[in-house]
């Protein structure tokens, strides 16, 4: 069996920002946000650039292009998808790399699509990050039901109780649902969803 290494769940998220970006689905100028597979930043605190994966920069219009020029925000997507539930060990090492004092604001987020141990998820909630399940299309289950007003409303009060589920359990199964994130007491069932409200929470609309 080949091992896997993670790529094509990388190569997934990189599909979807791309796709928030190109759409103009984020609430930000897209001339003004660029997602890097690689990047490095020169931490203070380490005295020694720190390397990331999968990252989306944020810059204001001002230094956008110039040589040298620093992103204000850096919003990190560290993907996990060796085949186990994400450990506490791996949230706290990306909280210890996130405060490397880097001169602009970082936000980070754990994707992966088997699901996190309980302890992770208390870990990254009490440090602001933000947890993401990609499920895996095997356990995506598509139902014939007859939706009505009332079972599409009483489906939008369950989904917290699904999403806590889906992150939780490796082996969930959805009814349809191919996306599940918490971050900072929210839930949210799209990528767009999850980055619209922290670019509304971290005073990054519009772009100007």
């Amino acid at each position: 069996m080949d091992r896997n290494d993670g790529k094509d769940l990388e190569q997934q998220v990189a599909n979807l920002v791309e796709g928030l970006i190109a759409s103009g689905d984020l609430p930000y100028r897209p001339e003004l946000v660029r997602f890097r597979e690689k990047a490095k930043y020169y931490s203070r605190t380490r005295e020694a650039e720190v390397d990331f994966e999968n990252v989306l920069e944020v810059y204001v219009k001002d230094n956008m292009g110039k040589e040298g020029a620093q992103p204000t925000h850096v919003i990190v997507f560290e993907c996990k998808d060796h085949g186990r539930a994400v450990e506490v060990k791996l949230i706290d090492e990306l909280v210890g790399r996130l405060a490397g004092g880097y001169g602009f604001n970082m936000k980070g987020y754990v994707v992966t699509r088997k699901g996190f141990q309980s302890g992770a998820l208390a870990t990254a909630r009490n440090n602001g990050i933000g947890l993401i399940k990609i499920m895996p299309d095997d356990k995506i289950k598509f139902f014939a039901h007859l939706q009505t007003i009332v079972s599409i409303e009483r489906d939008r009060r369950e989904f917290p109780r699904r999403a806590q589920q889906a992150l939780l359990n490796p082996n969930y199964e959805s009814g349809g649902e191919s996306f599940y994130a918490a971050d900072d007491g929210y839930v949210f069932s799209s990528l767009a969803g999850v980055l619209g409200r922290h670019f509304r929470e971290a005073g990054l609309e519009a772009g100007e």
